[in-house]
Parts: structure tokens; sequence; C-alpha cells
């Protein structure tokens, strides 16, 4: 009896453990304009909520499509082709939901074209001035979701994306804030709004009225993703998207990589990167800063003195991801198709240190649920921390690298990344962030 008690105990801590190490998924609200891109990023997005907490796909407008396309069912369209391929998807990954339950989370948001009139043909850019203020305006069924959620008693960030405009969500924070004065701002600073340009004048209008929110403007998505940016993908989606990868694959409307929303959503996606805990440390979605005079907007970063480089450096991939994940759509047993890695670090992954000191590190048990060989690459994320100065890593080709922490006089951050690259087809790469906090 002793033993079977003992057993049951170490079981019992086995569990706990386990789950102290399992990630909570980033929660996630989507807004669409139903711009043709839009339908491209759609279902590269769809291949990817089995890694979020999906809260919400609504259909909004913007200046650029002024009365949405939420009564062309293209949505609809892709859900029954997802629905389709939904069991093999699971055999990939069981936390696919099922086309029903996200059937059960799409709402219609602001397609009201009157509520664009005053605002140009054009992106407007973030500190810019309030053109209207939407107190006037009707509650739609997704201004509404968006308040539902925020007014839950779960305090985890959510996500909104805006890959058209943000009428939807300004309308949302103002109700929250005229019916609930006690809850708003509880609920408004949960919120990390990424928008892909300001599409309308909701940006200028939240910064202003709602500055809990943490607005993230994305303008280098152009150049990097969106129209005539990837035009040498041409036979990447040929051949591994839109012929022979099922009836979802088939919807794809675009012969190359065209998709100006899909940072939006390649931000929030938790990859090992873990830039969504700080728009400064950059992975997918691209890297942010500050902007000067504002408490919670960020533009887009420098690398290397470049704005786009933060989003360029992942394409490759995150395209090689999406083709493996369209494998699993048509693939019916695990082995047919690949898997990334699995990064087993030892010890944390926030790490303090004195100056002078030998940092370790150590991947040396991660594996490959596909059998395939493995490869590591250390290096360091230098434009994420906040030290300046190149450290030399020793043995940064292998499971186990170090280095010396430098000197310095005041506490300084210095990112390490690992990527973990299979042989497989395609060629698959896992990462983990380490970030060293060395003192002096």
């Amino acid at each position: 009896m002793k033993k079977i008690l003992s057993f049951i105990l170490l079981v019992c801590v086995l569990n706990i453990s386990e789950a102290k190490q399992t990630k909570e998924k980033p929660r996630v609200i989507e807004m669409t304009d139903g711009e043709i891109d839009d339908h491209s990023s759609m279902i590269r997005f769809l291949l990817y909520t089995c890694d979020i907490e999906l809260l919400a796909i609504i259909e909004t407008n913007s200046v650029f499509q002024r009365n949405g396309h939420s009564d062309e069912l293209w949505l609809e369209k892709q859900l029954d082709a997802y629905e389709q391929v939904y069991p093999n998807l699971i055999i990939h990954n069981p936390d696919y939901p099922s086309a029903n339950k996200i059937r059960s989370v799409c709402f219609i948001g602001d397609e009201d074209e009157n509520h664009l009139k005053a605002y140009p043909g054009k992106p407007v850019f973030p500190g810019k001035e309030v053109i209207y203020k939407p107190d006037n305006w009707n509650d739609t069924p997704g201004s509404d979701r968006i308040v539902e959620v925020l007014l839950e008693k779960d305090n985890r960030p959510v996500h909104i994306q805006a890959w058209g405009g943000g009428n939807t969500a300004a309308r949302a924070f103002y109700k929250l804030k005229s019916e609930y004065p006690s809850e708003y701002e509880r609920a408004v600073s949960k919120v990390v709004m990424y928008n892909i340009w300001y599409q309308d004048g909701a940006g200028n209008y939240i910064e202003t009225y709602h500055p809990k929110v943490k607005m993230l403007f994305c303008g280098s998505f152009s150049g990097t993703w969106n129209y005539g940016s990837q035009k040498n993908t041409q036979g990447f989606i040929e051949n591994n998207v839109k012929n022979h990868h099922g009836p979802l694959g088939a919807l794809y409307p675009q012969d190359y990589v065209s998709e100006g929303d899909s940072p939006a959503f390649l931000y929030s996606v938790a990859s090992g990167l873990r830039n969504n805990e700080e728009p400064g440390y950059g992975g997918w979605g691209g890297r942010f800063s500050k902007l000067e005079g504002f408490e919670n907007v960020y533009i887009d970063a420098l690398d290397d003195k470049d704005i786009r480089k933060s989003l360029q450096r992942w394409i490759r991939d995150a395209n090689s991801d999406f083709q493996a994940r369209m494998d699993w759509g048509v693939s019916s047993s695990y082995q047919d198709a690949n898997h990334p890695a699995v990064i087993m670090l030892k010890g944390e992954n926030n790490i303090t240190v004195k100056s002078g000191e030998k940092v370790k590190l150590n991947a040396k048990k991660s594996s490959d649920p596909d059998g395939d060989a493995i490869t590591f690459a250390w290096w360091q994320y230098k434009e994420a921390g906040t030290y300046e100065g190149v450290i030399e890593i020793n043995h940064g080709s292998l499971p186990k690298a170090e280095f010396i922490a430098p000197k310095v006089n005041e506490p300084k951050t210095i990112h390490i990344i690992l990527n973990v690259k299979d042989n497989g087809k395609p060629i698959l790469r896992a990462y983990q962030r380490v970030i060293v906090n060395v003192i002096p």
C-alpha cells in the first residue's frame, strides 16, 4: 500500500511539474475587411488556430474596402473547406478547434461606410489628430463580442488584430468606458491591438481616448508580406498550397504569397521566440519600439537600421512552417508529414548573472518527433536586448553553448535565440529565446 501511495504521489508531482511547463495559448480576436489578401491570410490563419485561443473572427470594413465583404460568404466557404481537412489536422495536432467551434465565434462588425466619410483615402499614421469619435454609432455583434470578452474576469492579454479597420474595436472601447466605468480600465488594459496600418480613424481615436490599450502599428508589412513583396513564391504556392493540398489550399486566391495581414497573427503565435510577451522582443510578427510622447503606442523598430528586417528575417521559416501545415491537412498518418523539433532547455529561459560569470546554455535533450537529424544554432538577437555590444558564443553550433557575461555598469539584457533545424521536408526550425539579465 505504501508503495502504491508513493507511486500516486510521484505521478501527481510529475503532472504538476508538467502543468507548470505548459504555456498558455495567446487569446486572439481577429478582425478582417475581407480584401483578397485577407482571404489568403485567413487560410494560413486557420492552420494556426491550434496554437491560439480563438475568441472571435469579426468581419469589418476599411478605407480600402468601404462596404466590407461579409455578404460574399468567403469566410463560410473557407470554414467548409477547413471542416473537410480537420480529421487530418487533428492527427498532427489534437488542439485544432472544430469548424463548428470556429463558426460559433464568427461575427459581423462595423461595415458602415458612413463611418469612413471623414477619413482620407490613404493610411493615417500614429500621433495624428483624431478625425472622429464613435460615440453615436450603433453597436454591432462584433463590438458586443469584444465587450463581452474584455469584461471576463480572465486578465490575460487579449490580442486584437486589425487586418482592416479598427472601428469595431473603437466602438467597443467607447461602450466599456461609458457603460462599465468601474470595469473599464481593467478591461482595456488587457488589450494588445496589432494594426496593419491604420485603415480607418480608429487608431488615432484609441491612442487619445483609450491610452491603456497597447497599440502596435505595423507599416513594415509593406515590402515584406504585401502585394508584390514575395513574387518569387509563385512555385511555392502552386505546388505546396493550391494543388494536391485539399479543398482549403485550393481556395487560396493568389498566385504567390501576398498576405499583407499575416504579420498580425504571426505576432501572437507562441513560437518559442516569446515575441508576444513584449513588443521590443521581435519575432515572426516583427519588432516594435515605443513612439515618443505616447504611453502605449509602438511603431516598427529598426533591425540593422531597416524597419523591414525584423519581419524579413523570419519569412523563409514562416513559409516552410505553412507548407508543413498544408501537408498535415492531406496526411492521414502522422508519419507522412514533417513536424518541428521539440526544444528541451535545461534551466530557466530568464537568467540573471553578474559580469564575468560564465553563462551555460543547454538544450541537449531536444529531439525531433519524426526522428529527423537536428542541428543547433545559438545567436544573439542584438537589437532586442539593451546591451549594445556583441558577445562571443562558444560552441554556438552545438546543443551546449556558453559565453562570458560582459562587463556592465548597470543592468543590461542580452537576448539569445536558439534555432533547432531538422532535415525533413520541408526543413523546419524550432526556437527558444533565453533572456540573460547581466548585473554589475
